[in-house]
């Protein structure tokens, strides 16, 4: 069962759970599940239960034994998106809420926003349907190759009771690589999501017709993005405040704050 402890350790990763750490909440040693994770031995069925609880999957899907879709990745694709991370990184590295899992949102979110918007890519990188939330593919790998590059520098951090993995942008941001379209998009996703905590912006995204779309483990197409729905499409939050200042206009409002400026930034 090669395929399961490969599954198990990515599980865990993508988590930002340590080997001590996923050990305690089995009730395991870690010696023990690291014959479990290397394929050494028998999971039993209660600690295959409790796996399922920890991960918030089926014993179906842990046990279905399905390989990552396998896609072609240009390499400007992964350069373009290296970029990405360390730009959007150098925008938000330093807030305690942004880990892994956090990042994992911001770099879906303005890929999808972008390309909803424009029917163009920022990247086009691809993200799976893990059980939880959309990530890129291959993450860890693009991580550990801008590491040997210096480009960034991960550290593990204790958060709100759960190791956290995070990253430090360990080189200047390209601001020629993106255009500013692009850029204002990114800027738009980073006030709509940096703030949210690792399971609230989990949470968010199962909520997404893309993500809701696909299979697990299966690529998320980025023409899924044409199904979206309010809050997340940007096309109907575009729609619904230009019809609340329709509504505002109508009503006189903008006419009784014009001379109160501080007050009037709300309304924007």
């Amino acid at each position: 069962m090669l395929w399961f402890w490969s599954r198990l350790k990515e599980l865990r990763e993508t988590n930002g759970l340590s080997q001590e750490q996923l050990a305690s909440m089995l009730d395991v040693s870690r010696p023990t599940l690291t014959q479990i994770e290397s394929d050494n031995r028998v999971i039993k069925a209660h600690e295959l239960k409790k796996l399922s609880e920890i991960f918030d999957v089926s014993i179906d899907f842990l046990l279905s034994g399905k390989e990552n879709q396998e896609i072609a990745i240009t390499n400007e694709q992964k350069q373009i998106f290296k970029e990405l991370i360390i730009y959007i990184l150098s925008k938000v590295w330093a807030q305690y809420n942004v880990g892994k899992t956090v990042l994992y949102k911001l770099l879906y979110f303005s890929e999808f926003d972008y390309y909803e918007l424009t029917g163009s890519h920022i990247s086009g990188y691809p993200f799976i349907k893990l059980p939880m939330w959309p990530a890129p593919l291959h993450f860890n790998t693009i991580i550990k190759e801008m590491e040997q590059s210096n480009e960034i520098i991960t550290v593990t951090a204790e958060y709100w009771g759960y190791y956290q993995q995070r990253y430090v942008p360990n080189k200047p941001f390209d601001d020629t690589a993106f255009s500013e379209n692009q850029k204002k998009l990114i800027a738009s996703v980073l006030n709509l999501y940096a703030h949210y905590k690792a399971n609230e912006i989990s949470e968010l995204s199962h909520q997404d017709k893309p993500r809701q779309i696909a299979k697990d483990m299966d690529i998320i197409g980025y023409d899924l993005a044409k199904f979206r729905e309010y809050p997340f499409s940007p096309r109907e939050r575009i729609s619904k405040k230009e019809e609340a200042q329709k509504v505002a206009l109508a009503s006189g409002i903008f006419n009784d704050l014009a001379h109160e400026p501080d007050l009037y930034e709300d309304y924007r």
